[in-house]
């Protein structure tokens, strides 16, 4: 029998409606753009989840889904007609699956397949002061993967030869190079932002975010981000991830069509932050110092975020707790803290630390002086009852402390100053402390290039209290300074052609090879000795330019001693006996010689010793 060579007409129709089914939500007749956060999961702590749903004249649409554990709570309208939000309730008793969530407006309705994910079991060790970071510009550290440096939709394209232009680092290239970060010494891993950033300019070093839920293409994708924090874990390593809630991009995917016009802080004029960050803490601040301080722009490419707004405040804390979640980072490094509305980054740690308890998260909180600085630490006593909650703070007073230690002139006596400060801080062991990072000269010409004063400031910032950072290429005495193209210089080695590549001993100089060294040894023995991490310090008031201190528990202990003269000095420890009570010998870890004798100490010019003790 001959088949016919048409389709039947009910086959036809037949097909017509699973082609329909099967057609994208705008086909019939509502288009849904996006909907953030991009997916949730079951089990969280806080069953509260709000969906940022965008398209055009989406509000009108009246909105519902029957999904057992899982209830719409509330429909927000807004006054820009694009955007909804949904307030969903996500039970115990809600599994993982694909919630069918149907607009309808008159005849035309979209259909959402959301996604509920099965959460994935893990430890949040978070980070305390046994750990080193090791701070990176993904843009600046390796080219692992040439065909992302022109990706497509980006506005700014490769261009290496501008220091402040797109150079082509990448996650693939980090990711190459996890032995080498790993053998340096360090435990953890802070990269400089990775969040999509389509700027037509100075994209490259990440703080103008385009979009909260997305890793930018030059990097690599959310998929790879996963991949190198799981390689990173896998290695031995911690990842701590670096936000913004202060600012965006002025290419931010809403910024030509916000959900609401106090989305951001708006000024009849373009008004400028004041960038004084002690105006937070200021007993006698005027109001307009303040508001300039907290609403003021950061730059014009910039727009300032208003956290005021609670459905932005939302959308960001849902965004940390999303990445925390997707990838299983161990901690967030917050940029600019003091400048967001303070109360609704209160509610943003309790609600990270609600969901993840002992998780990381430090705040970066540029004061020169501890009074300052302690009043961002959770726990601290504030005049106006103001509590933070969080758990750490850049210490840049102990930076500046360092600097002026060490320059030329300097004392010592300026490490003991600062350190004795530490009775305003809630726990000084949790403050982040560092030699330089990505927004200043570089530590070893803002020591003159002088060695043996870094190799000191080195010792000091390694052996004291806090959690110690280092940036990327400190160990091969990098030295840029002024242009923050110049600081955030390439790595050598890390491209393709390189003349050199300094990721290999026989890539680096003899004085480079010196100073790796002597880094690598402090950090390799800090993993091993209990002092470092759980010691209690004690230090005593410096003497002609010599000062001692020391990090002891029951059972382990060391004694760092700092000479800061141009002359050998031998140092009697009478006056520090208590440091060396019931111990008969030490380790001078440096040299690794034997000290048998501790009665007096041999210490050379312009240099630190840093004594294992032992009985």
């Amino acid at each position: 029998m001959n088949r016919p060579k048409h389709h039947s007409l009910k086959g036809f129709i037949l097909l017509l409606v699973l082609f329909i089914g099967f057609l994208p939500a705008g086909a019939q007749g509502i288009k849904i753009n996006r909907i953030d956060p991009p997916n949730w999961w079951t089990g969280m702590k806080n069953q509260e989840l709000q969906l940022l749903v965008y398209g055009e004249h989406i509000s009108g649409s009246e909105v519902s889904f029957e999904y057992p554990g899982v209830k719409l709570k509330e429909t927000i309208r807004l006054e820009n007609p694009d955007y909804l939000f949904l307030n969903l309730h996500i039970t115990n008793e809600a599994i993982p699956g694909s919630i069918r969530i149907k607009f309808s407006s008159g005849k035309k309705f979209a259909t959402y397949q959301y996604e509920l994910k099965e959460r994935v079991t893990r430890t949040y060790y978070g980070l305390n002061s046994g750990d080193v970071m090791y701070l990176i510009m993904p843009d600046r550290f390796a080219n692992g993967d040439q065909s992302n440096d022109n990706a497509a939709g980006m506005y700014e394209k490769h261009d290496r030869q501008n220091p402040g232009g797109k150079h082509g680092g990448d996650l693939q290239g980090i990711m190459d190079h996890i032995d080498y970060i790993r053998d340096l010494g360090v435990t953890a891993v802070w990269l400089n932002p990775v969040f999509e950033n389509n700027m037509h300019a100075y994209s490259y070093h990440g703080y103008s975010i385009t979009d909260h839920y997305k890793v930018d293409p030059r990097y690599g994708t959310n998929e790879l981000y996963a991949d190198f924090v799981n390689k990173c874990h896998e290695t031995g390593l911690k990842v701590v991830k670096d936000m913004i809630f202060n600012h965006c991009g002025s290419e931010h995917w809403w910024m030509n069509n916000l959900p609401a016009q106090d989305w951001l802080n708006q000024w009849p004029e373009y008004t400028q932050t004041n960038y004084t960050n002690a105006v937070s803490s200021d007993l006698h601040a005027s109001e307009s110092d303040y508001n300039k301080l907290v609403d003021g722009w950061f730059v014009k490419s910039m727009p300032d975020l208003n956290q005021r707004n609670p459905y932005l405040a939302t959308y960001l804390i849902q965004n940390s707790i999303w990445w925390i979640e997707s990838t299983g980072i161990d901690g967030i490094r917050m940029d600019t803290y003091p400048y967001p509305d303070k109360d609704m980054m209160t509610t943003w740690v309790n609600r990270v630390l609600e969901e993840y308890p002992g998780f990381y998260i430090v705040g970066e909180t540029w004061l020169h002086a501890p009074s300052y600085a302690s009043y961002w630490q959770g726990g601290a006593v504030n005049f106006d009852g103001y509590d933070s909650h969080l758990p750490a703070i850049s210490d840049f007073p102990v930076h500046y402390a360092v600097i002026n230690a060490f320059r030329e002139g300097g004392s010592v006596y300026r490490l003991y100053e600062i350190i004795s400060k530490d009775l305003v801080y809630s726990n000084p062991d949790m403050n982040k402390i560092f030699m330089d990072n990505h927004d200043m000269d570089r530590v070893y010409a803002q020591l003159g290039h002088d060695l043996d004063k870094l190799k000191m400031a080195t010792v000091f910032i390694l052996t004291t209290r806090g959690i110690p950072q280092i940036f990327y290429g400190t160990e091969i005495l990098m030295q840029g300074t002024g242009d923050h193209g110049v600081i955030r210089e390439d790595f050598p080695g890390g491209w393709p052609g390189d003349a050199r590549n300094a990721y290999l001993q026989q890539g680096r100089t003899t004085e480079e090879n010196t100073w790796f060294n002597f880094i690598q040894s402090i950090l390799q023995w800090r993993k091993d000795n209990p002092a470092v991490e759980n010691g209690k310090l004690i230090h005593f008031i410096p003497e002609n330019e010599i000062y001692v201190y020391s990090k002891h528990t029951a059972k382990s202990a060391y004694v760092v001693i700092l000479n800061n003269n141009l002359v050998e000095k031998t140092v009697a420890t009478k006056r520090y006996r208590e440091l060396f009570n019931g111990y008969t010998y030490a380790r001078e870890i440096l040299s690794g010689k034997t000290v048998s004798d501790l009665s007096e100490i041999k210490i050379g010019p312009y240099s630190g010793i840093i004594l294992d003790l032992s009985k």
